[in-house]
């Protein structure tokens, strides 16, 4: 079954009971054994709210070393001072797309800062996912369309001058597989290198007659352009672009409706890309996300815990539990 929020929150009711599922879930690790600082002792999780705010924390057997190590170490989690169930919760709603607002009145932070920080953590992860997965698109009997398109508004609300920046992307009509890249102009010089790094030979390429992409049939691809003054779509050869260009629109509904920094453009195009790819079409987004960040911030697996162990609330029911439990084995 999936995950909603009344999961979420019975998680998140127990502390303990969260850290658990988290270390079995290899989101968090497990330093249980020999203490690596004095060999003589071995860690354990114990409660010891005076280290941190988790509330438990990894302790040393031996009283002459009291090595300590927070629950956090080696994982998303560390470095962030918000409590663990925030940054659960704050996770959950960013993968449904909700806004600052409501995340910082609803965990109570105080600060849409904060919340900004976090989401932008998040789309760090989606950039190594990329490059984890990076692949090209395309190939023989594939066909992708590729444009460019400007991001941004007019210049205070008026005249026809856009202030922003430009994109180049294209998208694999078979499977809807895209690319997205801010350039500087659009030059062939600047696009030509682009289509070769996303797009595999032998791709049959579908494009408007922009000067730039003259050259791309000696690149080793079929090439086939609409003459978008004249028609939508070439009478001849049937060539049109409308999957980029209602992709574009997509695009742009997904960024921030209050304006975005330049420099943050291409970790909103890395975000869209990793949503079309991986949580589009799951019914899971958060477990299915939460998968990707084990992938990107690894950490030992704890082994199975007992019913006991886990102390689980009595509220949340056992089919969710061992649903929920089994996610990412």
């Amino acid at each position: 079954m999936p995950f909603v929020y009344d999961d979420i929150y019975e998680f998140c009711k127990n502390r303990r009971f969260l850290i658990d599922w988290l270390q079995t879930k290899g989101l968090l690790g497990n330093f249980n054994g020999l203490c690596d600082h004095c060999s003589e002792g071995s860690l354990h999780l114990v409660e010891d709210k005076s280290y941190s705010k988790d509330g438990v924390v990894w302790r040393c057997t031996n009283r002459k070393c009291n090595k300590k190590v927070s629950v956090r170490e080696g994982s998303w989690f560390s470095g962030s001072h918000l409590l663990l169930e925030q940054i659960v919760k704050l996770t959950y709603y960013w993968v449904y797309d909700l806004p600052n607002d409501f995340i910082s009145r609803e965990l109570r932070i105080g600060s849409d800062h904060t919340v900004v920080d976090w989401k932008n953590f998040s789309r760090e992860v989606c950039l190594s996912i990329l490059k984890l997965d990076n692949e090209k698109i395309g190939g023989p009997g594939r066909t992708v369309e590729i444009d460019e398109s400007k991001f941004g508004k007019r210049k205070y609300h008026r005249g026809k001058r856009v202030d922003g920046v430009w994109v180049f992307g294209g998208i694999e009509r078979e499977t809807k597989k895209c690319f997205f890249e801010v350039v500087e102009d659009r030059s062939a010089n600047t696009l030509i290198p682009i289509i070769k790094k996303y797009i595999l030979p032998g791709t049959t390429i579908l494009s408007d007659c922009w000067k730039a992409y003259s050259s791309i049939e000696s690149e080793g691809y079929q090439h086939l352009t609409v003459n978008h003054s004249i028609e939508f779509k070439n009478k001849e050869t049937g060539a049109c672009t409308n999957t980029i260009e209602s992709t574009w629109n997509a695009v742009k509904k997904s960024l921030p409706k209050t304006g975005t920094v330049k420099s943050l453009y291409d970790s909103y195009l890395i975000e869209y890309c990793i949503r079309k790819k991986y949580l589009q079409n799951t019914d899971d987004k958060f477990t299915t996300f939460l998968d990707l960040v084990k992938r990107v911030f690894p950490c030992k697996k704890r082994t199975p815990l007992t019913e006991v162990q886990l102390n689980q609330p009595t509220s949340l029911s056992q089919e969710t539990l061992n649903g929920s439990l089994d996610l990412f084995d």
